[in-house]
């Protein structure tokens, strides 16, 4: 019976295309904590797996499939339209005497300043009646969020929350626990990939680079003389007949020396100085072992 050496781990690996899905975290390296994006939230690697689950049941229990699924271009046009959830929130108002942009006094950013001490506008343009001669011009309303309109300072401002309620309420079977959502969380369908329509079926046909997961079984070295800065070395092997041997490689000092044709077994280095560790090696075609046992000599 002969002896193989087993590597299943050819070099270079997948040369052909395999499909495979981006970790959250690495659990090999030296992490101690995960950035949910849904929750925008770091937290320890022990409490990422129970928020995990905890957002996928929060999730189906949302029954998104019972809502109309609309686009966000979609629901901006209903939103223009006047067909949106506020049909009838107003939140501006304009008259031939009286204009006001913002009258629920939401907070306002990214707005110019127009000066009234000029003759251009008069005291009462300003919609709030505030002690100022400035006026704001353009700028985005941010809808959570109500200030005083002539101060800035916020009165008031509305957060998503995390709403937690017993999993009996939603019939969920099991030991009764809080199931919490946080109402700003946009629900989701789960996605399962069931083809792999980036990768190949075929084998990739005539590439070149290509090595066996096999390796032959190194040599075992043996040291038969010495004499001054000279060394006669030999070695035993056992051949097979699936990765018959081709030759050898000698190393010194982990570069290789000579080459010696099979069936040869033995060798002569001379010119040695100073420390040196042998090594040799067998080969079938391009294919090489690992290292034998070593040989250290010294002058």
């Amino acid at each position: 019976m002969t002896n193989l050496t087993l590597i299943y781990n050819p070099n270079p690996a997948r040369v052909w295309s395999r499909v495979q899905n981006l970790c959250t975290y690495d659990i090999s390296s030296n992490y101690t904590s995960v950035y949910v994006p849904l929750n925008k939230q770091t937290m320890p690697l022990s409490q990422y797996d129970y928020e995990k689950k905890l957002l996928v049941k929060g999730n189906i229990l949302q029954y998104k499939k019972n809502s109309s699924n609309l686009t966000k271009n979609q629901r901006y046009t209903q939103i223009v339209k006047g067909l949106w959830t506020n049909r009838t929130k107003t939140w501006a108002t304009q008259s031939d005497t009286y204009s006001n942009p913002n009258t629920t006094s939401l907070l306002r950013v990214n707005y110019s300043i127009l000066d009234l001490s000029n003759n251009t506008f008069s005291t009462s343009s300003n919609p709030f009646g505030c002690p100022s001669n400035e006026v704001q011009d353009g700028g985005n309303l941010i809808c959570n969020t109500v200030v005083q309109p002539c101060t800035g300072e916020i009165i008031k401002q509305t957060i998503s929350q995390r709403l937690c309620n017993p999993t009996s309420d939603s019939d969920v079977p099991g030991t009764i626990q809080d199931l919490c959502w946080n109402d700003g969380i946009q629900t989701w369908y789960p996605r399962q990939r069931y083809t792999m329509n980036n990768s190949g079926s075929k084998w990739p046909q005539g590439y070149k680079d290509f090595v066996s997961a096999e390796t032959p079984v190194p040599p075992y070295l043996i040291l038969d003389s010495s004499k001054n800065t000279s060394i006669t070395l030999s070695w035993t092997f056992v051949n097979n007949d699936c990765l018959p041997f081709s030759s050898f490689n000698i190393y010194q000092n982990n570069i290789v020396i000579q080459n010696i044709l099979f069936p040869t077994s033995s060798t002569t280095i001379n010119n040695l100085t100073g420390t040196n560790t042998l090594n040799v090696t067998s080969l079938s075609t391009t294919i090489e072992s690992t290292f034998s046992n070593s040989i250290n000599y010294t002058i």
